[in-house]
C-alpha cells in the first residue's frame, strides 16, 4: 500500500454546522427549521454536486421555509463557519508523508463553500492531487466519482486506503477494490502514537 485518500469534511477539517448555526441564537423552533431547510436538506447535496449557481442553491433553501428567508439568507451569508480546522490533520499528514505515501483527497464539497474556505484547506496545497465533487458533478458515493480519481491520478485501488467519517461512502470504495476505513478522531492520535 503506498496512497491514502482522504475525505475533507469530518477527516481533515470539522463541518460543523450545528455549532454554527448555535452562534445565531434563534429560537429552539427556529433552529430547527433553519436546519430542516438548509443542512438536514438534500438540497444540500445539490451544491456539492456543482450544478447549480450559489444564487439558485440560496433559493433552493429558502423555497424549503420561505417564511424563514431571513434567517436562511443570514446563515448562508456566512456559511463558511460551518468548516473549522482540526488540530491533529498537520501532523496526521506529515506522518503519511515521512513514510513516503501519495496523498490525495476526494471529497463532497461546494463550489461556494471551497472559495470561501480556501484559507482554512491550505493543507491539500501539499498534496498530490484529488478531486472535489463539485468539479467534476458527481458525488460520493456514486462510483463515478471514486473511478475519475483513480483514473486521473493512476491509482490501483488495492494500493490505497480510503478514509472518511460515512460508511456508505467507504462501503463504495471498497466495492471497487479499495481499502477503507471509516473515520473517527481516535484513529490519527492512535497511529501516530505508535
Amino acid at each position: 500500500m503506498n496512497t491514502v485518500i482522504f475525505d475533507v469534511g469530518n477527516v481533515l477539517a470539522g463541518y460543523d454546522w450545528e455549532s454554527y448555526l448555535k452562534t445565531f441564537r434563534y429560537p429552539a423552533d427556529v433552529y430547527e427549521r433553519v436546519a430542516d431547510a438548509v443542512f438536514r436538506n438534500a438540497d444540500w447535496e445539490e451544491g456539492d454536486r456543482g450544478k447549480i449557481s450559489a444564487e439558485e442553491w440560496l433559493h433552493l433553501f429558502i423555497a424549503n421555509a420561505p417564511d424563514l428567508e431571513t434567517e436562511i439568507r443570514e446563515v448562508f451569508a456566512g456559511f463558511e463557519g460551518t468548516i473549522v480546522p482540526l488540530d491533529y490533520s498537520t501532523d496526521w499528514l506529515a506522518y503519511f508523508r515521512r513514510q513516503n505515501y501519495k496523498l490525495y483527497y476526494l471529497s463532497n464539497y461546494s463550489c461556494e463553500l471551497y472559495h470561501r474556505t480556501r484559507d482554512k484547506l491550505r493543507f491539500l496545497e501539499d498534496f498530490d492531487g484529488g478531486i472535489f465533487s463539485f468539479e467534476v458533478k458527481c458525488i460520493k458515493p456514486e462510483e463515478e466519482i471514486y473511478r475519475l480519481l483513480l483514473d486521473r491520478y493512476q491509482i490501483r485501488p488495492e494500493d490505497a486506503v480510503f478514509y472518511d467519517d460515512r460508511p456508505e461512502n467507504v462501503e463504495a470504495a471498497r466495492r471497487l477494490g479499495m481499502n477503507g476505513v471509516v473515520f473517527h478522531e481516535d484513529i490519527p492520535l492512535q497511529m501516530m502514537r505508535k
